[in-house]
């Protein structure tokens, strides 16, 4: 086992392990002198804060209800007028 009075372990990026000797600041690793920032660990993380997507607003088509007419309304139909239409389509067939 370490013993306490060497602090805690740290692992550096270049692979070394090193002790922080109970130092609070400047803890540099002894084989690359990369600087090891200690991580608050009663810190609360900061929220994230994302933005709220932006909603496009067409005027063309507000509401699909109000969309213009391409068509005719001669190609349009009733169910009742398609009805009858096969009805007649019926009688008019020879059996």
């Amino acid at each position: 086992m370490a013993d306490k009075n060497w602090g805690i372990k740290i692992f550096c990026e270049c692979g070394a392990k090193y002790y922080s000797m109970n130092k609070k600041e400047n803890i540099v690793c002894p084989t690359c002198s990369a600087a090891h920032v200690p991580e608050d660990l009663n810190a609360k993380p900061s929220p994230v804060v994302t933005p709220k997507p932006e909603v496009k607003k067409t005027d063309e088509l507000a509401n699909i209800d109000d969309a213009p007419d391409d068509s005719s309304d001669d190609d349009i139909i009733s169910l009742d007028d398609q009805k009858e239409i096969e009805e007649s389509d019926e009688e008019k067939k020879p059996d």
